[in-house]
């Protein structure tokens, strides 16, 4: 029995290292079905245009800043803009947290020829870095009233068809 706990111990020991590295190192796993799933250092999320958005949070104005979404996606090829139509918008954007929490979008809901508020990748909240708790991203979608959709600690992203 002891030989087995000693095992244990020692498998968690290695593994949950391994398993919290992508989420440490701040590099975001994005992947788009049918194309190069690529990884993004902080450096490139940073390059990357940036937003910046406002919502009510307790009834305070909260201000998240990071890179717009959709310039991301682009990077891992996507298809946007004035081709983005017929099949291609029956795809979906998954967010996935380093918790576990997933959230959803339509691809057009993260393209500027369909909505006029961008989606933002923050790695800033009024003007602080994320704390460990909210980073090193979070999705906001500028223009909802709530965060329901706001996924916090953002591991990575997948396109994919919906069904």
């Amino acid at each position: 029995m002891r030989i087995l706990l000693a095992l244990t111990a020692a498998i968690a020991a290695i593994a949950l290292p391994a398993a919290a590295a992508p989420e440490a190192s701040g590099n975001l796993k994005v992947t788009v079905a049918g194309r190069d799933t690529i990884v993004l250092t902080p450096a490139e999320v940073k390059a990357l245009p940036r937003g910046r958005t406002t919502i009510q949070v307790k009834g305070q104005p909260v201000v998240y800043e990071g890179a717009v979404l959709h310039d991301a996606l682009l990077k891992a090829g996507v298809i946007s803009g004035e081709r983005l139509m017929g099949r291609y918008l029956n795809q979906i954007v998954i967010l996935r947290a380093a918790d576990g929490f997933t959230s959803i979008l339509s691809l057009a809901e993260t393209d500027p020829v369909y909505r006029a508020n961008p989606v933002i990748l923050a790695d800033t909240v009024n003007g602080q870095g994320l704390d460990a708790r909210e980073g090193p991203y979070r999705v906001v979608v500028d223009g909802d009233l709530r965060l329901s959709r706001s996924p916090r600690a953002v591991v990575s992203i997948e396109v994919r068809p919906a069904f």
